[in-house]
């Protein structure tokens, strides 16, 4: 080969050799400027990870500070899913439900609900016990991507005590995780906890942790804490309600053993009269909050809405006939048209007389005849007729003028509670809401039905506490209010709610007074309706029986009230679902709340 061909091969090759080393000099290049920080985020996601720090829920405390829905630490077992290798799942999933008790399929189940999130931890177990935290962590070089964390449980010191009113948390929906929860976060679903989930539910924090080939932490890169929940601070006086909830699980207990084979279950609303603050708010039967926070929780849920007697109602917030309990309004009606006088005294035989036809209607259930008696001794006695008399009296104005009294009132609306919208409205009828509803007219039996507090009207205990609250302020009414303060974890008092005046019903102070005696009649008289279950109160009680019929079932039971009749501190309400009549559990369950209150002002 000629020097001339061999230098000329030589040319060529460097010029290859030139052009590799340009592209390979191109290509770091791009690998290292252009996409640097993607390989340095890859690099990052396999050997950094995120772990939350659960923030503590906020506490929930009754008026004094104690705490009636808290936290206590706990360990959850969970796995990241991006550490979990594809070939090593099924041995690694089959140790998991062995040592947690569960199954593949849950496990799998759990997973794919936080597949969109697979560097963050997927909460496997809940609340696991020391015993199995040990089995775990013993097991841990052969399950990968597992990890035991330490977080906050949900915990209720009184098991189901005011549980419809506290409420219960549950798994975030879509939704949820929408608005910036984890799939695995858990979320107020009713009552206080959902009413104040941005409140109570904190900001979880969070721990960067190095990861070894095994994805084992090695080291802590950084660490965000968690805020805690704000603290809500109730109206609740929680021996107050804890007297409630006995009275009104003795006195149903008592009519099932007397055979009231219908008793479904009951409610209490004790309210402050000045103030309208909540100081005691129950509903029978109720359900057991911790259980609805522990690895049970989906058969306990399906044990509780299969339940016949509906413990997830808030009984306390659903509509029912109020029955005789109506008769202040009636009462406040006829007085204020001129229909009626204070003194008048009108013949109470137990049979009543409406229409044409001169038709006779007997009382239901038959009382004995009152006799002659004025407005205070037909409130001590319960007599229908002279209730119906006063509401079909030409003067009285008819069931527009019973509605029009029953909405000044505030029936017929919720009374704005902050459970709402879990709080019924309630019904007031009248003609244009029957031709409305049904297309028919308003008959004159309809009214003396309204008049007695039975048919079409509706009511909730609560609204019915607010009622009776009106004739103990002699019209004055107060927003029920269930939270006196928020809290933040600082100390510092970020909401103070003050009693809220919501009306004032104007009528002549006589009114408000000769029906405030007979509502003393009812408990002090010797043949009131509720004077076996007063007798010898020291506090001057006054109050309204009622029973209220319900088409082919079990009548529902009443009582409402206030102490002292002359001084009022509290209005007492208690229902009793199919509980027949007001004189005798409501009335005896009235007496032991008013009895509580009253001997420990008394330091008894």
């Amino acid at each position: 080969m000629t020097e001339q061909a061999l230098g000329a091969r030589v040319k060529h090759l460097l010029i290859i050799l030139v052009s590799v080393f340009c592209l390979l000099t191109m290509r770091l290049w791009y690998l290292q400027v252009v996409k640097g920080e993607e390989y340095v985020r890859l690099a990052d996601d396999n050997r950094i990870r995120p772990i939350p720090i659960r923030a503590p829920r906020g506490t929930i405390y009754d008026r004094s500070g104690r705490v009636i829905a808290g936290n206590r630490p706990s360990y959850t077992v969970s796995i990241v899913p991006k550490d979990l290798p594809e070939e090593k799942k099924p041995e690694v999933l089959a140790a998991l439900a062995r040592l947690l008790d569960s199954s593949v399929e849950e496990i799998e189940k759990t997973l794919a609900a936080g597949a969109a999130y697979p560097y963050n931890p997927v909460r496997l177990k809940r609340d696991v016990p020391m015993e199995v935290v040990i089995a775990v962590e013993e097991e841990r070089a052969d399950l990968p991507g597992m990890l035991v964390e330490e977080e906050w449980t949900r915990q209720y010191p009184y098991g189901d005590l005011a549980s419809q009113t506290l409420g219960y948390l549950g798994l975030v929906e879509p939704e949820d995780v929408r608005k910036g929860y984890k799939p695995t976060d858990y979320i107020g679903k009713t009552g206080l906890e959902k009413t104040y989930e941005a409140y109570l539910k904190g900001q979880d924090g969070q721990r960067r942790v190095e990861v070894n080939a095994l994805s084992r932490p090695i080291r802590e890169l950084s660490a965000i804490d968690p805020e805690p929940g704000y603290d809500l601070y109730l109206t609740i006086d929680l021996d107050l309600q804890l007297a409630a909830e006995k009275a009104l699980a003795e006195q149903i207990n008592r009519l099932q053993k007397l055979n009231y084979k219908q008793v479904s279950g009951g409610a209490v609303v004790v309210l402050a009269a000045k103030t309208g603050e909540v100081l005691a708010l129950c509903s029978q039967p109720g359900y057991d909050l911790s259980r609805l926070h522990s690895e049970e929780r989906n058969r306990y849920f399906t044990e509780l809405n299969n339940n016949k007697n509906k413990p997830f109602i808030h009984r306390a917030l659903n509509e029912y006939p109020p029955g005789s309990t109506f008769k202040v309004i009636t009462a406040l009606t006829a007085l204020q048209s001129g229909a009626l006088r204070v003194d008048e005294v009108y013949n109470a035989t137990g049979y009543g007389k409406y229409g044409k036809k001169d038709w006779t209607l007997r009382s239901s259930p038959p009382q004995s005849p009152a006799g002659k008696v004025t407005v205070v001794g037909a409130l001590a006695r319960s007599a229908n007729d002279f209730f119906w008399e006063m509401a079909l009296r030409p003067a009285t104005g008819g069931v527009e003028a019973l509605a029009r009294t029953a909405r000044n009132f505030g029936l017929g609306q919720p009374t704005g509670l902050e459970l709402f919208p879990g709080e019924k409205s309630g019904l007031v009828p009248d003609r244009e809401w029957k031709n409305k509803n049904y297309r028919e007219v308003w008959y004159e039996a309809e009214t003396m039905d309204m008049a007695i507090g039975q048919g079409y009207l509706l009511v909730t205990p609560l609204q019915l506490a607010s009622v009776y609250m009106a004739v103990a302020n002699m019209g004055l009414v107060y927003r029920p209010q269930l939270v006196q303060k928020i809290v933040s974890p600082a100390g510092q008092v970020v909401a103070q709610f003050a009693p809220e005046e919501t009306r004032h019903i104007k009528a002549d102070p006589e009114y408000w007074q000769v029906i405030t005696e007979g509502l003393i009649a009812v408990t002090q008289w010797s043949n009131g309706t509720a004077a076996g279950s007063f007798k010898n109160a020291a506090y001057n009680p006054a109050g309204k029986t009622g029973s209220a019929q319900v088409s082919g079932q079990a009548a529902h039971a009443w009582f409402a009230g206030f102490a002292p009749a002359d001084q009022p501190e509290i209005v007492v309400v208690v229902f009793v679902e199919h509980g027949e009549s007001g004189s005798i559990a409501p009335a005896a369950a009235a007496r032991s709340i008013m009895d509580a209150y009253f001997l420990r002002q008394d330091g008894q």
